[in-house]
């Protein structure tokens, strides 16, 4: 067997399994939908500033044995969490500490505070009782009867409503089971005993988990030994590693059966797209081959040069669109992306085009335009091993050609085809702007609880890992603003919607997971379950313990 493990997302889940998985001696390929690694940890360069692009990490735990061995992968910084709320104009240090009831009511003792917040709890529990009720019925009751009204109006019901896209009246009141007061001076927003962000960024910490050698191993054949190009000796936790894992980024291979067909015609060609459609996009591919990008050319001569053996389209038709290349011996597309495929709006569009294209039985592999230019060779091994991929799909039937076992950390309802019905997420969508001065807010967090502003908050990159006068050394800053939203195909999943009918669909889910063989399901995604990074970790570490006590 090639591989011991084929591993299905390079976030954290994957990646850290991938390093405790060689450590072992075991042979690991990790494959990313995504054209870059690290899954939502991914930190992207802009203007000198690590930019998150999917949102704010800040690694915190108070598991010693967890931060010394990210520690030993890449040196952390001193950043601690102090976010600020936004209401009205007015600031508001959190979490609810003596800094927030100073600036709420001028309290200035801790015996003050809490006397004013047990005043506001019993009122809303007096309410409660007026109505007949002994227990929250929903998150506002629940809220209220915590912290108190002033809190609750100001600072949890707008943040919260735009974050669930609903009212806190229609939110179950389990959803927050309890809000800490600090009766202390004290803005450090975690509690654990450690925290910080790596230093040039979580991409340094996801590249020394996998420590990936310069190019993908190739596969020989179905009974040959694995072969791994280039040996080094990587950073470790423990003993020295010998090998790094083989990495594969931006291909997306069908889990599951086409739910299209089409057939090959006297061995010929092949139709693969209604005849009411095809017409029109087949005269708009004609006209497309004849202008071909510099990137397009540059693969085309590397399919062309007598390295491959199989027969490489260019601009052609597949259900609703034109693929720039497709093998349809292998079932496998190819798309040369320029710059813009990295905007928020296009990552959804690309992601609806690759769903269709699978629908159809295809394997996509997306390659960047300056990478098909400048490092050809790479292409080329990227593309073996991809067309080798290719004749594993669908996933859930094929992966046993490849590996052992199947990692999987994507969606746990598409791994079924969504057979028992579609799992709900709340998703984020960000408006990221590069300014023209130092220092935008001064913090990296900025909460923004009235209901009236859009977005939930605004994160300024550089103060994650630029402190005192670094922080105007670049004349630049870099900040995105966060806006929740529903999850809808296309988008990026990010929060469970842990309500009673999403909870009961999940596990459901789960009961099918456990049924399956030689399937490890693990993270967000695959678990349908909220985690933080460092209980991601600690997870994984605990499995490989288990598996060597």
């Amino acid at each position: 067997m090639p591989y011991d493990y084929l591993i299905v997302g390079s976030g954290l889940f994957g990646a850290t399994f991938a390093y405790f998985a060689r450590k072992q001696g075991k042979r690991c390929l990790v494959i990313d939908k995504r054209p870059q690694l690290g899954g939502n940890v991914y930190c992207k360069n802009i203007e000198g500033i690590n930019v998150h692009q999917y949102g704010a990490h800040i690694f915190h735990t108070s598991n010693k044995r967890v931060w010394q061995f990210v520690n030993s992968l890449v040196e952390f910084n001193r950043y601690t969490n102090s976010p600020v709320a936004n209401y009205q104009g007015k600031l508001y240090n959190l979490p609810f500490n003596m800094n927030t009831f100073y600036q709420m009511w001028g309290v200035t003792t801790p015996t003050e505070a809490l006397a004013k917040i047990d005043s506001q709890r019993q009122e809303a529990v007096e309410r409660m009782k007026a109505d007949g009720a002994t227990e929250p019925r929903n998150l506002e009751e629940q809220a209220l009867t915590l912290i108190g009204r002033d809190i609750y109006e100001r600072l949890i019901k707008g943040y919260t409503e735009k974050q669930w896209g609903r009212k806190c009246t229609d939110l179950p009141a389990f959803i927050i089971k309890r809000l800490p007061v600090r009766l202390v001076f004290d803005n450090n927003y975690f509690n654990d005993a450690y925290q910080g962000i790596p230093i040039g960024g979580y991409n340094k910490l996801i590249e020394a988990l996998l420590s990936t050698s310069p190019s993908p191993t190739l596969p020989r054949g179905e009974g040959e030994a694995h072969q791994t190009i280039g040996k080094e000796k990587l950073p470790s936790f423990g003993e020295g590693l010998e090998r790094g894992c083989d990495v594969l980024e931006g291909i997306d291979i069908p889990l599951n059966k086409p739910k299209c067909s089409f057939k090959l015609e006297d061995g010929q060609y092949r139709m693969t797209a209604a005849p009411s459609s095809y017409k029109y996009l087949e005269e708009k591919a004609k006209e497309m081959r004849k202008s071909p990008t510099d990137g397009e050319m540059a693969f085309w001569n590397i399919v062309n040069g007598g390295a491959f053996e199989v027969k490489f389209r260019r601009q052609h038709v597949i259900g609703h669109y034109i693929a720039d290349f497709v093998c349809l011996e292998k079932k496998l597309v190819v798309e040369i992306d320029g710059g813009y495929h990295t905007d928020a709006e296009q990552e959804i569009n690309d992601q609806l085009r690759s769903q269709e294209l699978k629908d159809w039985g295809f394997t996509v592999l997306r390659l960047k335009n300056e990478e098909v230019i400048g490092n050809p060779k790479r292409v080329e091994e990227k593309l073996r091993l991809a067309l080798w991929l290719a004749g594993k799909a669908p996933l859930r039937e094929g992966f046993g050609e490849a590996a052992n076992y199947l990692v999987y950390t994507g969606q746990l309802d598409e791994f079924y085809d969504c057979k028992l019905g579609h799992l709900d997420f709340r998703t984020v969508r960000f408006e990221t702007e590069v300014l023209d001065e130092a220092n935008y807010q001064g913090n990296a967090v900025v909460n923004y609880t009235e209901a009236s502003v859009p977005y939930t908050r605004i994160i300024e990159h550089k103060h994650f890992e630029s402190f005192g006068q670094a922080v105007y050394d670049n004349p630049k800053t870099v900040i995105s603003r966060e806006y929740s939203t529903e999850w809808k195909p296309g988008m990026e999943p990010y929060y469970p919607v842990n309500d009673e009918k999403n909870n009961r669909l999940a596990e459901a889910y789960r009961q099918l997971a456990a049924k399956e063989e030689h399937v490890i399901f693990g993270g967000r995604l695959a678990e349908y379950k909220y985690y933080d990074m460092a209980p991601i970790i600690e997870k994984v570490m605990k499995m490989f313990e288990d598996v060597t006590e």
